[in-house]
């Protein structure tokens, strides 16, 4: 398949779209709540200064995905397309993810209303590994 094809397909589609919107939504919430005194322009900067760390991330990947592939065998090698799709989109989602585990241990109520059900569990695993 062409790269193009892999980009949809990698992308395309609901729960892909989903992903990447929660990703956006991330970045937003956390340069929201760590620029707050600064203008909106600010925060819109810094939200999308994080969204493109984590492009950076999953081109890094993808790229590391292709030369990794080679030392497998032919047969069982994906097309060099196909790794750094795959790899971009796993670089975007683990990008994303490391700013959430960031938020959450660094800014207070990152959540909002879904704050105090995490508090709770986080609580309740402290106690049973405690």
């Amino acid at each position: 398949m062409s790269m193009e094809s892999e980009i949809k397909t990698r992308f395309g589609g609901f729960w892909n779209t989903l992903i990447l919107l929660i990703v956006i939504a991330i970045c937003l919430r956390f340069a929201s709540l760590e620029w707050a005194a600064e203008s909106l322009s600010q925060r819109v900067h810094g939200a999308v200064h994080l969204f493109l760390g984590c492009f950076a991330a999953g081109m890094l990947l993808g790229i590391l995905r292709i030369f990794l592939s080679f030392s497998n065998q032919t047969y069982t090698r994906a097309p060099a397309s196909a790794n750094f799709a795959s790899g971009l989109k796993y670089g975007i989602v683990g990008g994303g993810l490391m700013i959430l585990l960031v938020g959450l241990l660094q800014l207070s109520n990152f959540l909002g209303v879904f704050q105090p059900i995490l508090t709770g569990i986080l609580a309740k695993l402290t106690g049973i590994f405690g």
